[in-house]
């Protein structure tokens, strides 16, 4: 009778914490908050618009590919000043950056936290001074299974010194944590039941 009295305190306990830190998204990946919205506009004024098929627009993407790939912490260290602007708006499915030298710090960090992680790059698209760059993260599987493979695309925006201004990334970062997080999964398929 104890044991069931403490495992309903604990389910009491667990469900008023999930209810108190995820009542409130500390993060919106897709929406049209005041800080987006700033960060569009301001780029829309600061961006560059190289002819299409030219080397300068050619060299701006590769920049960004560079700096993923590979996605290893020396890498990170060197190519991400030079693809990304000192001050510019990055917006993922985890996190907002507006200054390089975070995003350099946080992005070194996930990169020896996750050694083995590769970026697969399409080929861009473009409308006028918007670029958008489909990729493939392959996360390497944990059991010696297959790689796991996520798809994302990334809109771009570039200065005149062809460095990223605005990143917002697309991505389904779900996929990525029903498989690295079992409770995620539960809690998604609650969810999906709701609807």
């Amino acid at each position: 009778m104890k044991a069931v009295f403490a495992l309903l305190i604990l389910l009491v306990g667990l469900s008023a914490w999930l209810h108190r830190f995820g009542g409130t998204p500390r993060h919106d990946a897709t929406g049209t908050d005041a800080l987006y919205l700033e960060h569009l506009a301001r780029s829309a004024e600061l961006a560059v618009n190289p002819p299409p098929g030219s080397d300068e627009e050619t060299a701006f993407v590769k920049k960004v590919m560079n700096a993923f790939h590979p996605f290893s912490y020396g890498n990170v260290t060197l190519k991400f000043p030079e693809a990304y602007a000192e001050s510019f708006y990055f917006r993922d499915a985890f996190h907002v950056f507006t200054d390089r030298d975070t995003m350099v710090a946080y992005m070194q960090r996930t990169a020896q936290q996750s050694p083995g992680v590769t970026f697969e790059f399409e080929a861009p698209g473009r409308n006028g001074i918007d670029f958008y760059l489909p990729w493939v993260m392959v996360l390497p599987a944990r059991d010696g299974g297959d790689p796991q493979r996520s798809v994302g695309v990334s809109r771009l925006r570039f200065n005149e010194d062809g460095q990223v201004i605005f990143h917002q990334d697309y991505w389904d970062s779900a996929d990525v944590l029903v498989r690295r997080v079992p409770v995620a999964n539960g809690l998604i398929e609650l969810v999906r039941r709701r609807f």
